[in-house]
């Protein structure tokens, strides 16, 4: 007499423990990485020559509290701002003009720099902030 023969049980594995796992990578990347905004178009720019704007100084103007104004370090009057940037536009045209005003600098102040400024025939001026974790304690 033949025995019916048992089929051995196939266990099931469980990948309960596996989607876990998946899951906590996904959120992890998720929250880690950053999406970056996609452009209208794909855009490849040309190739630079060199890594820097060569001998170009940058023209930092710094506007303090109480409303001092210094070129590149060098402390100077309010009422011969204009002139100062007038003549080193004249000398070199493509300088970038930054101001870097105090945080607490009255804003008229600031407003009548940057109206000298352009008075001095500046068109293009870049306003150096710093973002609010990042002010030094």
């Amino acid at each position: 007499m033949k025995l019916p023969r048992e089929k051995p049980k196939r266990e099931l594995i469980n990948i309960t423990p596996l989607i876990d796992v998946v899951f906590i990578l996904l959120v992890f990347f998720m929250l880690a990485g950053s999406i970056e905004p996609e452009d209208a178009f794909a855009v490849t720019p040309t190739a630079s020559s060199s890594d820097t704007r060569g001998d170009v100084q940058d023209l930092v103007i710094l506007v303090g509290e109480d409303g001092d104004i210094a070129i590149n370090d060098r402390a100077i009057a309010r009422d011969s701002l204009e002139s100062e940037v007038r003549e080193i536009l004249t000398n070199r045209p493509e300088v970038l003009i930054q101001l870097k005003p105090d945080s607490s600098a009255e804003a008229k102040n600031v407003i009548g720099v940057m109206e000298d400024i352009r008075n001095g025939g500046a068109s293009y001026i870049v306003l150096l902030t710093v973002g609010a974790g990042q002010i030094a304690g």
